[in-house]
């Protein structure tokens, strides 16, 4: 690939950061934790409803399947946008390592529906866990960005 200009990395960096941001916004774990009180999958099925009638109506499961479908899809968008940055070369070289450390592959196939646990506690540390990665590279992407922006401000008279 020919050089890529600073502003392009920066775009890159800032898609990754929405695409992750997405991702674990999508994922329940803090309102799976938040609803201890409720017993079995009810936790999940109130994490993802938006009213009363809609728990009633059946729809939270729903929601639980649709939203880590689309937390996948944001992560795999997150990690389209991470290979156009990796192919980049010697600016963010330290990022990818630093990425694939944290455990930035180990994401996706955490997110498949098989690999989420059945039982609501379990499947609430399993998110977590997930959300908890999620943070680690969003760090590391962040630090990157705020690298690429100072040494920008740097180079420029």
């Amino acid at each position: 690939m020919g050089e890529v200009s600073t502003d392009q990395l920066l775009t890159w960096l800032t898609e990754v950061l929405d695409e992750m941001r997405e991702t674990r916004s999508l994922l329940p774990a803090a309102e799976l934790t938040r609803t201890s009180q409720r017993r079995g999958w009810r936790k999940v099925v109130y994490a993802f409803a938006r009213s009363r009638g809609e728990i009633s109506a059946g729809y939270a499961m729903q929601y639980l399947t649709e939203n880590t479908a689309r937390a996948r899809d944001h992560w795999r968008e997150a990690l389209a946008a991470l290979a156009e940055i990796e192919g980049a070369g010697e600016p963010l070289a330290q990022l990818s390592e630093g990425l694939r450390v944290t455990g930035v592959d180990e994401v996706l196939p955490r997110l498949r529906s098989d690999a989420i646990p059945y039982a609501t506690a379990e499947a609430a540390t399993h998110l977590s866990e997930v959300v908890a990665t999620i943070r680690d590279c969003e760090e590391l992407v962040v630090a990157a960005r705020n690298r690429l922006v100072l040494q920008r401000s740097r180079d420029r008279p």
